[in-house]
């Protein structure tokens, strides 16, 4: 190894420590509490680990029924140890993402080097990741959709090095990875398609062997076998064209005269795709609002810098100009980046298109460095901009976000209150009757009480999936999931938000708060 290469190894040992140590900052903290999915990943793990089952009582299964969407596996699996070491508590479920932390910049380091084939790009391209709120903040919270862009990265990084040297081990390892990347978040099934196309592609211009692309079919088709045994109603209900509100503006249209020909599902559906599909290349989604959903952003908060946005279109010249080799894959994984998101209802969803951060990055680490080799001096000014808009995302993030309302109540805060006082206060009471306006109570209730998953599994009971391909539980043990402020059975404690109550009562009740904001609201009847 020469002296560039020893310095550049270090260099991105460091800059790893570097994104581990901003993960576990506030890890806590910020998000503020844990929402439902992040409950029932912990549960099943927990209830995995205790005995062998989920919280319905399946054995080892490839899909967990969860609230009736039927989540990928990979993440609560690879939370059983994390719970085995720390417990069932919010810090153990958060920690899954940590290897993925440390690992990814070195990913993409040799990704970019194998893309570019300069120590120059990679280190710049690595720091990128690391401090990228964009798919960084995904991490913090236990998402499958982070650790599914690691091994979409990595599988493309081992798909690089067998187009250029088909070696019996990379590719095994190629597979490897892609299978394990199928299982972790509902988007990487396009992505298995896009890879069996670019397999396709250097299959006839370079004359692989057809055996590795019948290899590439079989784990694909293997993958998908477990998918239609396993139903998976969710990405159903995600289809655009399953929308009610889009078959409701069709039928408008038709209603005020419009003709069937122009106004009908499909021509106002592919207007509809192309407008969400470009929004996603916008400055207002990448540099400023990023996710619709208060859980993945805030506008504050840049999911990549101004400075990042305007060196995509830099970067991009200048990997024509320069007519590098693989100029046209990394913009086909661009543009096909958003594609998920785009065939969704959901609204812009950094979740369903999380990968577009990746091409960006290696885009805007060749912009950087092609534009600095003539001005230094720019360099200089360019990168102090970068970490000023860095910084202050980051800070934003860190200290504000955490307590501003809104994102209290996207997080559905509050129940790790409200265990509490139920724990205090079990023996009290017969019955606590608790609002399921706010997601699925009882999955809170399960984690905060450590309720025995051989218990629960015995008496786990989950309704059909609504319009939104989500199930309810009814009840279990002395909890009702269902709350009316006009009963009056003794023994009851009755806990709802503030609306659910009679305005000239709230006053004189119980409340749960988390910061300034009024979480629930309990009656107490003795």
């Amino acid at each position: 190894m020469n002296i560039k290469k020893y310095y550049s190894r270090i260099a991105l040992f460091f800059i790893c420590l570097m994104s581990v140590f901003l993960f576990l900052h506030k890890l806590t903290i910020s998000p503020p509490c844990l929402n439902a999915d992040e409950a029932t990943n912990a549960y099943d793990a927990y209830s995995i680990l205790k005995t062998g089952k989920d919280q319905y009582g399946n054995f080892m299964p490839l899909r967990f029924k969860s609230f009736g969407d039927n989540k990928l596996p990979l993440l609560t699996y690879l939370a059983v140890p994390f719970i085995k070491i720390f417990g069932l508590n919010e810090l153990a479920i958060r920690l899954v993402n940590l290897p993925f932390v440390f690992f990814f910049p070195i990913v993409i380091y040799y990704l970019t080097n194998e893309l570019f084939g300069k120590e120059k790009y990679s280190l710049v391209s690595s720091f990128l990741i690391a401090f990228s709120p964009g798919i960084q903040l995904l991490g913090r919270q236990a998402h499958e959709g982070y650790m599914t862009a690691f091994f979409i990265a990595l599988t493309f990084l081992l798909l690089l090095k067998f187009i250029k040297k088909q070696s019996a081990v990379t590719y095994i390892l190629f597979l490897l990875c892609l299978l394990i990347g199928l299982f972790g978040y509902h988007s990487s099934r396009i992505w298995a398609g896009f890879m069996l196309l670019v397999f396709m592609y250097y299959t006839f211009k370079d004359r692989l062997k057809w055996y590795f692309v019948v290899g590439l079919i079989a784990v694909i088709s293997i993958f998908g076998i477990t998918d239609i045994t396993n139903n998976p109603t969710r990405i159903k209900n995600l289809l655009f064209f399953n929308n009610a509100g889009f078959m409701a503006k069709v039928y408008e249209f038709q209603s005020e005269g419009g003709s069937r020909f122009l106004y009908n599902k499909i021509t106002i559906g592919v207007k509809e795709i192309a407008n969400e599909y470009l929004s996603y290349f916008s400055p207002q989604f990448l540099s400023y609002n990023g996710d619709a959903n208060n859980r993945f952003g805030l506008p504050g908060i840049s999911p990549i810098t101004p400075i990042e946005y305007i060196f995509i279109l830099i970067g991009i010249y200048y990997l024509f100009r320069n007519k590098e080799k693989y100029r046209f894959l990394i913009m086909f994984m661009l543009l096909f980046s958003p594609i998920s998101g785009a065939l969704s209802w959901a609204g812009s969803s950094i979740t369903r298109t999380v990968f577009i951060f990746i091409p960006i990055i290696l885009i805007v680490a060749y912009g950087f460095i092609s534009f600095i080799k003539s001005n230094l001096y720019y360099g200089l000014i360019i990168v102090a901009a970068y970490l000023f808009f860095n910084f202050y995302s980051w800070d934003f993030y860190l200290n504000h976000y955490p307590k501003r309302g809104v994102v209290i109540r996207s997080w559905q805060c509050g129940y790790k209150e409200l265990a509490t006082y139920i724990e205090k206060n079990y023996d009290n009471f017969d019955r606590f009757y608790i609002t399921k306006k706010n997601g699925q109570p009882y999955i809170f209730l399960l984690f905060y009480l450590k309720y025995p998953p051989e218990l629960y599994q015995k008496i786990s009971d989950l309704s059909s999936p609504d319009e939104y391909g989500f199930g309810q539980v009814e009840s279990f043990d002395k909890f009702i999931f269902s709350v009316n402020s006009t009963l009056k059975v003794k023994r009851s404690a009755l806990i709802g938000f503030p609306d659910d109550f009679d305005p000239t009562e709230v006053e004189s009740l119980k409340k749960i708060k988390v910061g300034t904001e009024t979480i629930f609201v309990i009656k107490e009847i003795k």
